[in-house]
């Protein structure tokens, strides 16, 4: 494991999809949110509204990165 923890979650699911001949990328997405779900539930029942927003902020900021809509303001 890196330093890096979105770096080595990417990792896993590389691996997990790597040499299957087809993959059921919506399945995939809908078992990452249940995960996402998950963790957000581990904080404080007072927080889930917030986090959850946060998550959905985020998830946007990173697919408008990702797919050169904004440009990056990562190093990685």
């Amino acid at each position: 494991m890196s330093d890096c923890l979105h770096c080595d979650v990417n990792e896993v699911v590389r691996q997990h999809i790597e040499g299957k001949e087809t993959v059921d990328l919506p399945d995939l997405v809908g078992r990452m949110a249940e995960s996402l779900a998950e963790l957000i539930l581990l904080g404080p029942e007072d927080e889930w509204g917030n986090l959850l927003a946060d998550a959905v902020r985020n998830l946007g900021h990173a697919f408008l990165e990702r797919s050169g809509a904004v440009e990056s303001e990562t190093t990685h």
